[in-house]
């Protein structure tokens, strides 16, 4: 862990952050986030040299053993069969995983002399007591929480969720309970990167002086996967092959895998969401999407099959039931206004208001789009004058809607 004493006296207070040093801040968050968010083999020399300084600076001899493997689904199924719960590995879990990766673990996953421990991870247990201290503890949260929120809307949430749904269920446990009472290793553990970037910031202010844990752990964050060290072995994975996020940040690919490791396990999202592999990659029917018990997997769906074939064209083929008829758009002349009923796609009493672009494509044509609006409204014109806070008597008076 960091040592505890202040970088510039024994034990006295820090004086406030300068100017200076909070301008440091930005780039040590950007920093960490990249190195959350990196994609790229990892650096496998750096990161085993920081988990020798991790062992030793926490008074642990190194481990016996150092297991690679390419993903973190991987990674989590190695971390279970170390503490002796090879039984309780599901199948879905070895599903999610392509076949030579899953010979890979168990390849190179010993099952013999099972261990229960993780040895500490925390760089920094109580921030060294600048939490006492007003603008240091502001600074501290507000780097943990930018670095924490960045690398999990980009990643880390939809990895988590990934391994946590194939995890064992408690029918599981009932079948081997001897198994089950042993720690589960191979829940998904997110590498603390904001506590990281913490130990930077203040190493880089001049305030405290990380210790050989701590250097060590900055080590292996900046240079591989998730990973999980045990009291004889580490396990440790290899950084994304490839990653694709949309312009707010968000793990997303319109065709593709969004997330894929060198031991080719994927993730599909759609803007944030992860999504099966078929609704991304191929043209499935309008049936599988609304068949989709998560909503907001049915609400992505829907979008993804409506930038392929049209709204109109899809509310056709899903049979939703319109709402009224269809009526001309008083602020878009020529054009059309419709209203239907999608309560039963996103599990709440909302409309769908079909309209058209008042304004045209760079290729003369008119893009038709949808939005969603309240149940209770069932004018197609109160609809597209709610949507952009108009009354529909106002709406019926504009000139052209843009």
């Amino acid at each position: 862990m960091a040592d505890p004493r202040y970088a510039h006296g024994h034990g006295r207070p820090p004086p406030e952050p300068t100017g200076e040093q909070q301008a440091l801040l930005p780039r040590v968050r950007d920093e960490w986030v990249g190195h959350g968010l990196a994609a790229g083999p990892a650096d496998r020399a750096a990161a085993e040299a920081g988990v020798q300084d991790v062992y030793l600076g926490a008074g642990r001899r190194p481990p016996e053993r150092v297991i690679w493997l390419g993903s973190p689904m991987a990674g989590s199924i190695a971390a279970d069969i170390r503490a002796g719960r090879l039984p309780l590995v599901t199948r879905r879990a070895w599903r999610a995983l392509p076949e030579p990766a899953g010979e890979a673990v168990l390849d190179q996953v010993p099952r013999e002399s099972p261990e229960t421990d993780l040895i500490m991870l925390d760089p920094l247990p109580g921030l060294g007591g600048l939490e006492r201290y007003r603008r240091w503890n502001g600074l501290l949260g507000r780097l943990d929480r930018e670095v924490t929120a960045a690398v999990e809307t980009g990643l880390g949430k939809a990895v988590g969720a990934a391994v946590e749904q194939v995890a064992p269920t408690w029918q599981d446990g009932q079948r081997f309970p001897e198994v089950a009472a042993l720690p589960r290793l191979g829940a998904f553990r997110p590498r603390t990167l904001g506590r990281l970037a913490q130990v930077a910031f203040l190493a880089g202010c001049g305030v405290l002086e990380p210790d050989r844990h701590a250097r060590g752990l900055l080590r292996v964050g900046q240079a591989a996967g998730e990973w999980w060290p045990m009291r004889n072995s580490v396990v440790l994975t290899e950084r994304p092959a490839e990653l694709h996020r949309d312009a707010e940040g968000r793990l997303h690919h319109p065709t593709g895998p969004a997330v894929r490791y060198p031991d080719g396990w994927c993730l599909w999202a759609w803007h944030g969401v992860t999504m099966p592999r078929e609704v991304i990659e191929d043209d499935v029917p309008i049936r599988r999407a609304v068949s989709l018990r998560n909503s907001e997997q049915r609400r992505c769906a829907v979008e993804i099959l409506a930038g392929r074939a049209g709204w109109r064209r899809l509310a056709a083929q899903a049979g939703w039931p319109r709402v009224g008829g269809e009526v001309p758009d008083p602020g878009n002349p020529g054009q059309v206004l419709s209203l239907w009923c999608v309560e039963r796609l996103y599990d709440d009493h909302l409309h769908l208001l079909l309209m058209t672009n008042g304004t045209e494509e760079r290729d003369g044509t008119r893009r038709e789009f949808g939005e969603l609006v309240p149940g209770w409204i069932r004018d197609p014109v109160r609809a597209a004058a709610w949507q952009i806070g108009l009354t529909a008597r106002q709406y019926r008076e504009t000139v052209r809607r843009t």
